[in-house]
Formats: structure tokens, sequence, C-alpha cells
């Protein structure tokens, strides 16, 4: 039983050292997002945050005839 005792305390103490080194570690700094000019009538241009969403490409440039 002393055995069994022994290894769970052990356990605790590990994951006690891995929490206190996950709170103390220093977070990375946010990084800028990167952003896309866009044109618009007349010539005009706005900044537009690019979102992962809207980074993505396709092949496809009209939709498919039916039939």
């Amino acid at each position: 039983m002393r055995s069994v005792w022994a290894t769970l305390l052990s356990v605790w103490l590990l994951f006690a050292v891995i929490a206190v080194l996950a709170w103390t570690r220093q977070q990375p700094a946010p990084s800028q997002s990167p952003v896309i000019v866009v044109k618009g009538k007349n010539g005009t241009q706005m900044l537009v945050p690019a979102t992962t969403a809207a980074t993505h490409a396709t092949t496809r440039t009209s939709p498919v005839a039916a039939g």
C-alpha cells in the first residue's frame, strides 16, 4: 500500500511542477494580422484586415451550369 501512496504523491507532484511551469511561462506577443488593400470605385482604396476565412483560394471562377 505504501508504493501506491508514493506513486500517487509523485504523480500529483509532477502535475504541480507542470502547472507552476505553465503558469509562469511568458506568453508570446500577439502578431499583427495581415491587411488586404481593396480598390473601390473611382480609385479609392480601403484597408481590410485579412481573416483566415478570406485568405483561401478556389479554382472555380463561376458557378457550374446545370445539365
